[in-house]
């Protein structure tokens, strides 16, 4: 479960932004969008962010997408013959002064999984690493251990890994991160592992374009889809009224052929392509394939643009299947619509904004951070510029002056 990331001179952003999933005690409406945490701060299962076209929304996205693909790729690109290293790859600063665009970016996040709290992050340029840190904390006992600590020339290991892991420190070239390297090992310990495990339970995803609902579509139903997963995919798609009653999938060695059926007037079910569906329909079930996941399984989704193509109260809908009494999934998402900016709905800490500056500075912030009066609506002062995260319009016309 993520319980913070934070990051610093990435795209747009180019002060520090700490974005935070842990829920404000005082706030005590909707316990149902927690997640429970043993007496300590509980998590929020949804967070929706707002904002205006160009500030920030889909950054934010691409900043924890940069951060998994530099731990993913920093140690296997190594093993490519002319591959450029992940950091050089994924350093993108701010752009818009002098000194940004050649200081370090940073990231870090902190995560809890198994009865322990991980915290890791690194400080990179294109050329190498500068600073990485990981620590381990039980949840029980409240002991914090330090599992890795880097300098510009120094890796520092904890007690717990030092034995099975120091030997290797001297194969750590400096544009590698050190993490992504013991991972790749057959070692004792699980410190290094787990923890990658973490970043990459976390899964960065933008419906911006179609191709991605493609590729979900592929992937859902060349591996996922089974007789046994056929009814549940049924039943979803009868609760969101889409009009399919059933699905046929010819799996080829190339291509597979996805047939939906539909009832016709006659009593009588026919067959169309799925490719043939309306576009909210594909996306409808690229998202589902991936809610599936999170919720059963207890992982973490981030979606950019989730109301493109799907109506308000599909959205609703797919959002309220987190709202699970047992399941631990999380739903960070970037969007345009309101309806579910309301104190029915959400609660104050589960609402962010993105805005950006006339320099080209974005920033991100809570709406826990305004005071509100317990008659007002999140809605209508977003759209009266209350909170920001709004376009600056100004006066346009296609007459000639």
């Amino acid at each position: 479960m993520l319980v913070m990331f934070r990051f610093k001179n990435y795209g747009p952003f180019k002060d520090e932004v700490t974005f935070d999933m842990r829920a404000v005690k005082a706030y005590k409406e909707h316990p149902y969008n927690l997640i429970a945490n043993d007496g300590e701060s509980s998590l929020l299962k949804v967070v929706s962010i707002y904002g205006a076209n160009a500030s920030g929304k889909s950054n934010f996205i691409d900043a924890y997408d940069c951060f998994s693909s530099i731990v993913r790729n920093s140690f296997h690109n190594k093993s490519k013959e002319n591959a450029a290293s992940a950091i050089s790859q994924y350093y993108f600063p701010f752009a818009f002064d002098d000194v940004s665009d050649q200081s370090d970016s940073e990231f870090e996040a902190i995560y809890q999984v198994n009865g322990f709290e991980y915290r890791y992050g690194f400080t990179y340029n294109a050329k190498r690493v500068e600073y990485e840190w990981l620590y381990r904390t039980s949840l029980a006992s409240k002991r914090l251990s330090r599992i890795l600590e880097r300098e510009p020339d120094k890796i520092t290991l904890g007690a717990s890994v030092r034995q099975g892991c120091e030997k290797y420190i001297q194969n750590i070239d400096s544009d590698v991160l050190a993490l992504s390297f013991f991972s790749s090992l057959k070692l004792r310990t699980h410190a290094f592992r787990d923890a990658i495990w973490c970043v990459m339970s976390i899964l960065p995803l933008s419906f911006s374009c179609d191709r991605s609902v493609e590729r979900l579509l592929d992937r859902y139903f060349k591996e996922d889809f089974n007789e046994t997963e056929r009814p549940r995919l049924l039943s979803f798609l009868r609760a969101v009224d889409v009009g399919i009653r059933d699905i046929l999938v010819e799996k080829g060695k190339n291509e597979s052929l996805i047939y939906a059926y539909h009832d016709g007037k006659n009593g009588k079910k026919y067959q169309l392509p799925l490719k043939l569906e309306s576009t909210g329909t594909r996306k409808a079930i690229a998202v589902y394939s991936l809610v599936r996941v999170a919720v059963t399984k207890g992982l973490g989704l981030m979606i950019d643009e989730l109301n493109n193509e799907l109506h308000p109260l599909l959205q609703k809908y797919i959002v309220d299947l987190f709202y699970e009494e047992s399941t631990t999934g999380q739903l960070i998402y970037t969007t345009h619509d309101t309806s579910l900016l309301d104190k029915r709905f959400m609660r104050r800490d589960q609402v962010w904004f993105t805005s950006k500056n006339e320099l080209g500075e974005s920033s991100l912030y809570s709406l826990a951070e305004f005071k509100l009066r317990n008659d007002k609506s999140f809605g209508a002062d977003y759209f009266g510029g209350v909170f920001g995260g709004i376009p600056n319009l100004k006066d346009f016309s296609f007459k000639e002056e």
